[in-house]
């Protein structure tokens, strides 16, 4: 039985996920707008099919990941998801300093939603799911 810190987790990190997918169909116009108005972008002939599949490519990553940490629980796993996360809150700065349009609420409501999921990784239930202590499912002894 999965401890209650990883479910939380996973309820969160997958709301992040669909979150993600709407703000991208919203803002698709947007971003295929900006994406053929960079000369470097328009050159290589990058345009919406790169857009979705740089998003498709990044939600099986991420679905990977979710997928070792909250059934397999691989530490491995969390640590990686640690990192990126970090990674992109980088770009958090600037994000905020532009338009706050649905795009930017979106945006900031998917990273709360991923750092809050990634929170529940460092309980102590979840500590000991990393490291393999599986408790009995208490629904076994009915």
């Amino acid at each position: 039985m999965r401890p209650a810190s990883i479910v939380m987790f996973e309820r969160l990190f997958l709301a992040s996920l669909v979150l993600s997918v709407v703000s991208f169909i919203i803002n698709y116009d947007s971003m295929i707008r900006d994406l053929e108005t960079q000369p470097g972008v328009a050159e290589l002939g990058f345009g919406s099919g790169f857009a979705i599949g740089s998003m498709a490519i990044g939600l099986a990553i991420f679905l990977l990941l979710w997928f070792f940490i909250a059934r397999k629980g691989s530490s491995v796993a969390k640590w990686i998801l640690v990192v990126l996360l970090a990674i992109s809150v980088i770009s958090l700065p600037g994000m905020l300093m532009g338009s706050w349009d649905l795009g930017v609420v979106l945006g900031l409501a998917v990273y709360a939603l991923e750092i809050a999921a990634t929170a529940y990784l460092f309980r102590a239930d979840a500590a000991a799911w990393f490291r393999g202590e599986r408790g009995a499912d208490p629904a076994t002894f009915d």
